[in-house]
């Protein structure tokens, strides 16, 4: 396996490499940790940039159920439903509000690729921002339903390319020790725009008339403009330029993003450039179907399950429906109640990154999962008494419950396992592939939720919740045998354990070879530039 280390001895002649065995128990300077003193302005400001391109996820997803529950709106854009004084979309059309523009954001996702191949992590989302003006115009002065939904289509293609690309710039410009709490930035501002959302449309929605959803949806349409001027002064991500082979730029991006020595920042270097060599020697060609080949396939597999099948724990009737739900349960204010539920999502985001770093991947997402099969097995149980007060109301709480454990486990890991797990030639691809996988299950559970809990379809109510606590149950099978322990690793040591088949559960103990770790010649390199001072 090939590295840089000759490229680094030549900047500094007559330098002896020390083994790290070979150093001495005193009178030496002790080895720093690889992350010692790497936060800077710039990787803050880097991190706080892509991590914001969320709030066009978050805000959409939150804002289109209060929306779509606003009379103003559903008496403009669809009228009355079956001829009498009902102000509430069909299931037929909350299927168009809601599903069909799902399916821009898989085109979004898989057209990434191609995009961040040509023109880099940087300049892809800066150019989907300038696309989504075209999106928020159609959604705020839609003259009819089809042109809504038309609107929402633009401005899900452009979501599918931010969800794919921030969390791979947020893993690849942090160092490894903090890339758990450098995605769940990505999280965090996903769920607080969600907040934003569902506060400016109880605020809004008993206007009477198109302000009533147009105020929120102009809201909206501002966030790409802002996100446009925030990520310009960004460097671009040092892996990319790397696998380009820009080297030099590659250096000089790094030093931007890093504020401790260049001893450090030479080795964090050095394992890049040993993981980008390692799959150049694998293949020279990278194309979107190598994503399945023997070595790839599990990787792939895994990565693209979980953030998938997210969509199916039920926390769809809490999220992207709630005020519509709610509404069905007659429980209260809906959209009193759609802001609480965003609050607990936020709460659950907030605190993930602390639990992900104390306890791992692993152990986080599935005592998570089970907690969720729980939630669901209950709330559907007591979705067969509708005519009690108190049974409908333990409903709507375990809903709000349901969000913060959702977003502290299930998501938190999701949305971070993807970036970790693939390979840095594949790992545009296989966030292309997670984002489609992802957003085609979307587009399923959306499109199914209305026939299964509307009134005019299958009247199955909070009854929906059991469907999904047997989903729940096959996913905590599949996480237990797929599932890995990333935490603290490098993408060399990744890669080395899944070409070495090592079990799922036995990750978080296994040793890797001492080449794969950041900081392993950090002990050396302060070895050598001693000797070099002294000669």
């Amino acid at each position: 396996m090939a590295t840089n280390d000759n490229n680094q001895a030549t900047a500094e002649p007559k330098l002896e490499v020390c083994n790290v065995e070979e150093i001495p128990a005193a009178g030496v300077l002790a080895p720093v940790r690889p992350d010692e003193g790497a936060i800077n302005l710039t990787l803050l400001l880097s991190c706080l940039a892509f991590g914001a391109s969320s709030f066009l996820f978050g805000y959409d997803d939150r804002v289109i159920s209060p929306v779509a529950a606003t009379p103003a709106f559903v008496r403009l854009l669809q009228g009355y439903a079956g001829g009498n004084n009902d102000l509430s979309l069909t299931a037929r059309n909350q299927d168009l509000v809601f599903s069909v523009p799902l399916v821009g954001s898989v085109i979004g996702g898989l057209a990434t690729t191609p995009l961040t191949n040509r023109f880099g992590r940087k300049w892809t989302l800066i150019g989907s921002y300038v696309f989504s003006l075209l999106g928020a115009f159609l959604q705020v002065f839609a003259p009819n339903l089809a042109a809504f939904v038309i609107g929402r289509f633009c401005s899900a293609f452009v979501i599918g390319i931010a969800h794919t690309i921030a969390p791979l710039y947020l893993c690849e410009v942090v160092p490894t020790s903090m890339r758990g709490r450098s995605v769940q930035i990505y999280n965090i501002l996903n769920i607080f725009s969600g907040v934003i959302a569902t506060i400016v449309a109880n605020a809004t929605h008993a206007i009477d008339g198109p302000k009533a959803y147009q105020i929120p949806l102009s809201i909206e349409a501002g966030l790409p403009a802002l996100l446009f001027f925030l990520t310009l002064g960004i460097p671009e991500s040092p892996q990319w330029l790397v696998s380009k082979g820009r080297m030099e730029e590659a250096k000089k991006n790094l030093r931007r993003l890093r504020g401790f020595s260049d001893l450090q920042l030479e080795d964090e270097f050095r394992v890049i450039v040993l993981c980008e060599e390692n799959e150049r020697e694998l293949s020279s060609n990278v194309h979107f179907w190598d994503l399945f080949n023997r070595e790839n396939f599990k990787r792939t597999i895994t990565a693209g399950s979980f953030y998938s099948l997210n969509q199916v724990s039920g926390v769809i009737l809490s999220t992207t429906y709630t005020t519509v739900f709610l509404s069905q349960l007659g429980v209260g204010n809906a959209f009193v109640l759609t802001i609480i539920a965003s609050l607990c999502n936020l709460a659950g985001a907030i605190v993930a990154p602390m639990v992900l770093d104390l306890y791992g991947r692993r152990p986080t997402a599935l005592w998570g999962m089970v907690f969720l099969f729980c939630l669901d097995a209950v709330a559907g149980a007591l979705a067969f008494f509708p005519d009690n007060r108190n049974a409908l109301l333990t409903i709507a709480a375990l809903g709000f419950i349901f969000n913060f454990f959702w977003a502290l486990s299930f998501l938190s890991v999701s949305v971070l396992l993807p970036p970790e797990i693939s390979t840095p030639k594949l790992r545009s691809h296989t966030m292309a592939y997670t984002v489609a996988c992802c957003q085609t299950t979307a587009v399923i559970t959306t499109f199914a939720v209305p026939q299964l809990t509307s009134a005019d379809a299958a009247n199955l109510g909070a009854k929906t919740y059991l469907v999904f606590a047997g989903c729940m149950a096959c996913v905590i099978v599949w996480s237990y045998l797929l599932m890995p322990e990333t935490k603290g690793r490098t993408y060399a040591e990744i890669d080395e354990m899944y070409d070495k088949k090592v079990p799922m559960r036995k990750w978080s103990t296994y040793e890797t070879s001492t080449e794969a770790k950041q900081g392993s010649l950090m002990a050396g390199n302060t070895i050598r530039k001693r000797v070099n001072t002294e000669v």
